[in-house]
């Protein structure tokens, strides 16, 4: 009885495992290849959730792998990025086999005019990047003519693509379909390329357009060819100095744009974005700066990244080209080797950031420099990798302020601020260029010296304590000599406003100060003037300079 009952048993896991295996391989071989781009993302995406969720996969390393991925590819780690895409073209392949061919690849590469300007872009990205193009979107404009366009439309993409001989062999399409997918499902969507590009300054998305709800009935009337674009339909990026509207991307719908707005910020995060934290200043993995919003404060989701990804910095030559830079680059170098107290003033992409970095390189190679910043941007420990450079950044209760008095203690020579943007920084930058330090140097956003220096005596007064507007007043001019102001006029071009000597005087009563121009720049002659013969003694006085 005994050997029945076990025979009859295992004669039914014998029959149940046929029945799996065979149910398997029904399921299997009913699965044809996926028909369309969305089909293949869905699956895909579903591949992967079910290797995340299911712990008792077998490999529980791997899925840690996939899980890191996942959670830090969008953050800025190329790495990351790399891995997600090669598991997604390993995918791809498994899917639809190495029978299929070019036409298969969801995308009409042979047939442009059914072809986005989105796609086409993309696929033309992805041909330079093979044929070992660097700084990839600075040859695209190159060579197809975009140097002096504030937009780039579908027309001007479709123009580059017919430029082209061919559309590439099979390995660049599926490079592109891979790319499509990768942003799409764990990217930037329609920004992907363009925030890892390194010739690009800037990229922001939902900036303009329509976000009011009431207006979906009036797009519904108009035509293709007159509807205004929606907030996810502005992506726009700053090369060169310039800003340029990139009209042939966009982000499809309002739900994409927010999944991107609510995940690049998180790397360097210290809030979620929320109805109660707004708006948020992150950076990312790869040192970029981040800037996120939301509804209510913001009329929609939108996005700002800032790139410092210099690998070396800027030769100052390079840098200020136009005609008398000699006499500003002069001037520059001798507040340097001079040790000299002083600003880098100017609007946000003025290039006050590239002209600090530039400038550190003339800075005595046996000081010992500090730099205070409320997120890491000058990277200039990796910029100078053999210089005595140790940086600080604000994190959590640690504020730039707490920096700024902790580098008292770190055998200081020079000081240098990232950007005075509160009045108790620019109280202790005043502080710090009295004693702590042989120079002390930061970048601000005010338009003329006297706003400047009103702004530093009010914020003595405000943040220690100081009541004398006075007393106030003559400590700035005493610690502060010199206002680099720089500018980036609306065709993207970069230059030195003026540089203006703040000199104090021996005067009892105000004014304590004069101002006067060293150089200015002429924008109609494109040319620097010097306004004096020379730099005014004050600046020789520092440290024996001459």
């Amino acid at each position: 009885m005994i050997w029945i009952v076990l025979f009859m048993a295992a004669g039914g896991t014998a029959a149940f495992l046929l029945m799996y295996l065979s149910g398997r391989k029904k399921k299997r071989e009913k699965e044809p290849p996926p028909r369309t781009l969305e089909e293949l993302c869905s699956r895909i995406r579903e591949k992967t959730h079910e290797t995340l969720l299911n712990p008792d996969s077998g490999n529980e390393q791997e899925r840690l792998r996939i899980m890191r991925a996942v959670r830090e590819a969008c953050l800025g780690d190329q790495s990351e990025r790399e891995y997600l895409k090669d598991r997604i073209k390993s995918m791809i392949i498994e899917m639809i086999g190495d029978r299929y061919g070019r036409g298969t690849l969801f995308i009409p590469f042979d047939d442009p005019d059914s072809m986005s300007g989105m796609l086409m872009f993309e696929h033309l990205y992805i041909l330079h990047a093979a044929e070992g193009d660097r700084d990839v979107f600075a040859r695209m404009v190159s060579l197809y003519g975009w140097e002096d366009l504030n937009e780039i439309t579908d027309s001007d993409i479709r123009k580059a693509y017919d430029m082209r001989p061919a559309s590439g062999n099979y390995n660049d399409m599926l490079d592109t379909l891979v790319q499509r997918i990768y942003e799409l499902l764990y990217g930037h969507d329609c920004a992907d390329l363009l925030i890892t590009d390194t010739s690009i300054d800037g990229v922001s998305g939902g900036v303009g357009g329509r976000t009011r709800l009431d207006y979906d009935y009036i797009c519904a009337l108009e035509s293709d060819e007159e509807k205004a674009s929606r907030s996810f339909d502005t992506v726009y990026c700053v090369f060169g100095g310039r800003t340029i509207r990139l009209k042939f991307l966009s982000f499809c719908s309002s739900g994409a744009l927010e999944r991107v707005v609510k995940n690049i910020y998180r790397y360097n995060s210290r809030a979620a974005l929320s109805q109660r934290d707004p708006v948020i200043h992150a950076t990312m993995k790869d040192n970029s700066r981040v800037m996120v919003s939301r509804p209510p404060v913001s009329d929609g989701y939108a996005f700002y990244v800032r790139k410092y990804r210099s690998s070396s910095p800027a030769d100052i030559r390079t840098l200020l080209v136009h005609d008398g830079a000699e006499d500003v680059i002069e001037i520059l170098t001798a507040l340097i080797r001079t040790e000299q107290n002083f600003c880098i003033s100017g609007n946000t992409g003025g290039g006050k950031t590239t002209l600090l970095k530039a400038l550190v390189a003339y800075i005595n190679p046996l000081y010992s420099i500090r730099v205070v910043e409320s997120s890491f941007e000058l990277d200039l420990n990796n910029l100078y990798p053999e210089r005595n450079i140790h940086m600080l950044q604000e994190r959590g209760e640690f504020s730039i302020y707490d920096a700024i008095t902790a580098t008292k203690k770190m055998d200081t020579d020079v000081l240098l601020i990232g950007e005075v943007n509160e009045p108790k920084v620019a109280g202790a930058f005043i502080q710090i260029s009295q004693s702590g330090s042989r120079m002390a140097i930061t970048t601000l956003h005010h338009e003329t010296t006297k706003k400047l220096i009103e702004y530093m005596r009010n914020a003595l007064m405000c943040e220690f304590g100081i009541s004398d507007a006075h007393v106030a007043e003559k400590q700035v001019v005493d610690s502060v000599g010199f206002d680099v102001h720089m500018v980036r006029d609306t065709g993207g071009r970069h230059y030195v406003e003026r540089i203006t000597a703040i000199i104090p005087t021996d005067s009892e009563t105000p004014p304590f100060y004069r101002l006067e121009d060293l150089i200015v720049f002429d924008p109609v002659k494109s040319r620097y003037i010097k306004m004096c013969g020379q730099i005014p003694k004050r600046t020789l006085q520092r440290a024996g300079g001459g």
